[in-house]
């Protein structure tokens, strides 16, 4: 307990009222260095036994066949738009970007505080990092509807989603299991689960909110492959 404590004090203790932006793949968040050296390592044999966080409503399990890739902590933005400022109308989603943090030996070393991040990393401010300093990669909408990850020399997958089922909490975005398209990929990974939200959820209806607009999340994301 007092381990998690630390960590998300760690976490709240660099929050300011700098502006954060998203508008592309490469704006990536200054929080990589608080994740111990040992999480570098994406394969799984190395860092544990990590088990998925229980959903209220269980996600469909990976495919028999598929290992435990590597997990990873995204922070960023779920985006909305809306067709106008009333409560008539409903935000509608249209996509998402996130850096994303390999925090595989974290999950298999110490899940309570692995799952202690997301709602911690919320509260964090996310300014620009040169991109010497590169995480291990990043997710975005590669049109409306393709979720992509981008994970560098780890893999490259366009996903579609095969399942979803509300977070515990309504402020926070659903959870996913996603699964590969079969066009444009490289490497192994071949399903990816979106785990332990913290945010990301639209107000309930368009009243007084702009044309399109972001709303803060972060998450687990699970790689099989």
């Amino acid at each position: 307990m007092r381990s998690t404590l630390l960590l998300v004090s760690a976490f709240c203790c660099l929050v300011s009222a700098s502006p954060i932006n998203f508008g592309a793949p490469n704006d990536f968040p200054n929080f990589k260095n608080l994740v111990p050296k040992t999480t570098k390592t994406p394969f799984v044999e190395s860092c544990g036994t990590p088990v998925q966080p229980a959903a209220t409503t269980p996600l469909p399990p990976p495919t028999a066949g598929l290992n435990l890739y590597m997990i990873a902590v995204g922070r960023g933005t779920q985006n909305y738009t809306c067709a106008d400022s009333t409560a008539t109308s409903i935000p509608a989603a249209i996509g998402a970007v996130a850096s994303l943090y390999n925090a595989t030996c974290i999950a298999g070393g110490n899940p309570t505080i692995f799952n202690e991040i997301p709602p911690a990393a919320l509260k964090v401010p996310l300014p620009n990092i040169p991109q010497s300093l590169v995480p291990v990669g990043h997710h975005y909408f590669s049109n409306a509807t393709t979720p992509t990850f981008d994970l560098g020399s780890y893999g490259f997958v366009h996903a579609k989603k095969i399942a979803s089922v509300p977070a515990p909490a309504t402020t926070n975005v659903a959870w996913l299991k996603l699964e590969h398209e079969t066009q444009g990929e490289i490497g192994t990974i071949a399903e990816i689960y979106r785990l332990n939200t913290a945010g990301g959820s639209p107000p309930a209806n368009c009243s007084g909110m702009a044309a399109t607009f972001e709303v803060q999340y972060a998450a687990e994301y699970w790689f099989y492959s």
